[in-house]
């Protein structure tokens, strides 16, 4: 085995890492790590042969340098899915206080954070839809395309890529509140006309005798009925995000 074969592999295997340690679903915390790391090992296996090999002396300084712009190159690719896969799990958790479920909190052993039944419900589905739809598949395509036009080691100044990050939390914040909207709403008008009617019968308390009532019976209906709509639009910001990968490569710097 050749010594420009083994540095492919060490950088194909660093860029292909860094997207692991952020992509959504496979990169939870509640993943094993020996399942990542033998899905790193198996498609390094695969891809480094195919790929152009690296242009790189083979020094300790440079070796190092190289494996930290494919990590980071990696991050950077995978922290931008991961972003907008996050929308759907926002979206449900206002959705999840507004309409008084902010106390029931469950422990997600996937991602180890604590977040209310909706949200919990969220993230269940946005990964089902993730892995469903083979999104999964089709961003490691992407990025195993992206060693063809960004060969290993090539990257010099990975930096400039993360600017979509900037862009991608303006997105995920946007997407978020668009699909919590109509519930929002709801919840609003009801809020309105529980404090009209406490105006004009303060000595009933209607607050906490009625309101609470209907923001809860009323907020599962609406998201009841807009959960079809929440999924359709899930897919096509994380579509979009796996699409960007091509984009994200163009932003950076290359070694000519």
């Amino acid at each position: 085995m050749s010594t420009a074969l083994l540095v492919t592999m060490g950088l194909v295997a660093a860029r292909i890492g860094g997207v692991f340690m952020l992509m959504p679903a496979f990169g939870a915390r509640g993943v094993p790590k020996m399942v990542r790391i033998l899905a790193i090992v198996g498609l390094t296996a695969l891809v480094a042969p195919m790929v152009p090999q690296a242009e790189i002396t083979p020094t300790a300084g440079l070796l190092l340098f190289g494996i930290a712009t494919e990590v980071l190159t990696g991050i950077i690719i995978g922290g931008v899915v991961s972003f907008l896969f996050g929308s759907l799990s926002l979206a449900n958790e206002i959705m999840s206080n507004q309409i008084g479920h902010g106390a029931a909190q469950l422990f997600d052993p996937m991602l180890k954070v604590s977040h209310g039944p909706i949200a919990a419900l969220g993230s269940l589905l946005a990964a089902a839809i993730f892995i469903g739809m083979n999104l999964h598949l089709v961003l490691l395509i992407n990025v195993t395309d992206s060693f063809f036009s960004v060969p290993p080691g090539s990257v010099v100044n990975p930096i400039p890529g993360g600017q979509f990050w900037i862009h991608t939390v303006a997105e995920m914040l946007e997407a978020g509140l668009r699909m919590a909207g109509p519930v929002l709403a709801l919840i609003f008008m009801i809020h309105m006309f529980v404090a009209v009617l406490t105006k004009l019968a303060p000595q009933m308390n209607i607050f906490f005798s009625l309101g609470m009532i209907m923001t809860m019976v009323a907020g599962i209906a609406m998201l009841h009925v807009i959960l079809p709509h929440q999924f359709e639009s899930h897919m096509a910001i994380v579509s979009h995000a796996v699409e960007q990968v091509p984009a994200i490569l163009n932003e950076m710097d290359l070694r000519r």
